[in-house]
């Protein structure tokens, strides 16, 4: 699994003391470091046109592909979504947070994106419940998050349980 961080900062995992490598080697010069068993992409700077062929790229070599975009720039996560598989929104139950993903969702939908889409939902204090959340949203929720580490779980887990695939349908899941 590889996660594609957009942080400004760094991904929270990230430790600044660990060697970096190089994902290809020649042509994009992108730098992965490997943390509790996820490999980390740092993607901050890598421009919004080079980012569908690196990810395509990286498809070669890794089953699941993550990427954070909560602090990704407008093109970089645009170009992120149009390669994805699979999008997940993650949201409090706050019915604020989720009609901001409704919100989202319009805009998704606009540009053909939102068959790809579905919800991780955390839990907040007098928030709501999966099924008006589903209805406020209108995406399905995958899952109850309550923390950061169950998050990284679930990519684990797809990560595991997607399988190998055959030749014919290669195309490995990108979740962003």
């Amino acid at each position: 699994m590889l996660l594609a961080d957009f942080h400004r900062t760094g991904y929270p995992l990230w430790r600044l003391n660990e060697t970096p490598r190089r994902l290809d080697g020649h042509t994009w010069g992108a730098l992965v470091t490997e943390h509790e068993g996820l490999e980390i992409l740092t993607a901050t700077e890598v421009h919004p046109h080079h980012l569908g062929p690196l990810l395509e790229y990286a498809r070669q070599s890794y089953q699941v592909i993550a990427a954070d975009l909560t602090e990704a720039r407008a093109a970089q996560t645009l170009e992120v979504l149009r390669a994805s598989d699979a999008i997940f929104m993650v949201s409090d139950s706050t019915r604020v947070a989720l009609e901001a993903v409704q919100e989202k969702l319009v805009w998704l939908r606009s540009i053909n994106l939102d068959e790809r889409c579905a919800l991780l939902l955390t839990r907040e204090p007098g928030g709501v419940g999966p099924v008006e959340a589903e209805h406020i949203t209108g995406l399905p929720v995958c899952s109850l998050v309550e923390t950061s580490e169950q998050i990284v779980q679930l990519a684990h887990w797809l990560n595991v349980n997607l399988g190998p695939r055959d030749e014919a349908s290669a195309s490995f899941a990108l979740a962003g």
